[in-house]
């Protein structure tokens, strides 16, 4: 989704940037003597500090511009970043970087002007100040280097038809996305197996198709629902064209039909939502009987079934 830079550790950079100081500075020492030994030696000085601060503000630099812009990601962007990162802290950290460069640069000039000027002590306290600049931003340079993991994990979203799948944790959704496109899911027995956002595509006659895989709802209020659920009100609200509502009539009823009425109160203006009643080859028929009743021609399908998910995909479209 987006190509990032490498986030260096506090570590890694005061080790880079001052071997390469101290590399500069050896190339420009010689064996001479006197008043051009003392040159020589200043213009090491010059290159150390120089060289030093080079690495420095380039890296740092390389962070803030390759890093996206809280400002110009697309809306539905910016709504993730905040469920997952939040923009305050992203801002933040990133601020830091542009801090740790700008006082680098500020003691760059000082350093240079106190060696030019014969004071001998300019350069060790110029690599003291730069040691202490940079472990001040180390735990913004660690909190980065968690940003870009999470960043890296976003979904590519496409301007495409665009179907969600929505319903209580493990219900079958990872199942039927799988076999309806294709993907590579994670698939288990537990609830909230997904905990993000997961995009396939699949094809029908000419026109493709986005399918969504969105983490496992709650019977609960907007106001109680954690960082994993939010993302799948999200996908809901900003990318849904159809929900496809699944119903697992091997767990207790009345909360994913108190979620489904709340889906279809919160988001009146989304006018196709489906419901299909999951996992119909091997729960209890009564039960699937009920469901029938109360959900007015429901869809009935195994999300183990391909024929059934391709089936339902073209019944639903159609």
């Amino acid at each position: 989704m987006f190509s990032l830079p490498h986030i260096p550790s506090e570590k890694e950079l005061i080790d880079k940037s001052f071997s390469r100081g101290s590399k500069s500075a050896g190339r420009v020492k010689s064996s001479r003597t006197g008043a051009q030994r003392e040159l020589q030696l200043r213009n090491a000085d010059l290159a150390r500090v120089q060289s030093t601060a080079a690495v420095i503000k380039s890296d740092l630099t390389r962070v803030v511009k390759n890093f996206p812009s809280y400002e110009q990601l697309p809306e539905f962007y910016q709504r993730l970043l905040d469920i997952r990162i939040d923009k305050n802290r992203y801002k933040k950290s990133l601020g830091a970087m542009k801090w740790c460069s700008d006082r680098v640069a500020g003691l760059e000039r000082d350093a240079l002007r106190g060696i030019r000027t014969g004071d001998k002590n300019s350069t060790r306290e110029f690599l003291g100040r730069t040691a202490s600049m940079i472990h001040r931003i180390s735990s913004e340079l660690t909190q980065l280097i968690e940003i870009k993991q999470i960043l890296r994990e976003f979904p590519s979203v496409e301007d495409l038809p665009t179907i969600v799948i929505a319903g209580y944790p493990n219900a079958g959704k990872s199942t039927f996305m799988k076999n309806l496109t294709g993907s590579r899911v994670k698939i288990a027995t537990y609830p909230f197996t997904t905990q993000r956002i997961l995009i396939g595509h699949t094809k029908l006659r000419y026109q493709r198709y986005q399918i969504i895989d969105s983490p496992g709802l709650l019977d609960r209020s907007m106001s109680e629902r954690n960082k994993i659920e939010q993302q799948a009100i999200l996908a809901i609200r900003e990318l849904a064209d159809t929900i496809i509502f699944l119903i697992d009539p091997c767990n207790e009823m009345e909360p994913q039909l108190n979620l489904l009425k709340e889906i279809r109160e919160e988001f009146k203006f989304k006018q196709r939502i489906f419901v299909a009643i999951n996992k119909t080859d091997i729960a209890e028929k009564e039960i699937v009987r009920e469901l029938k009743k109360r959900l007015k021609n429901p869809l009935e399908i195994s999300a183990l079934n391909k024929e059934d998910c391709d089936e339902t995909f073209r019944n639903i479209l159609g």
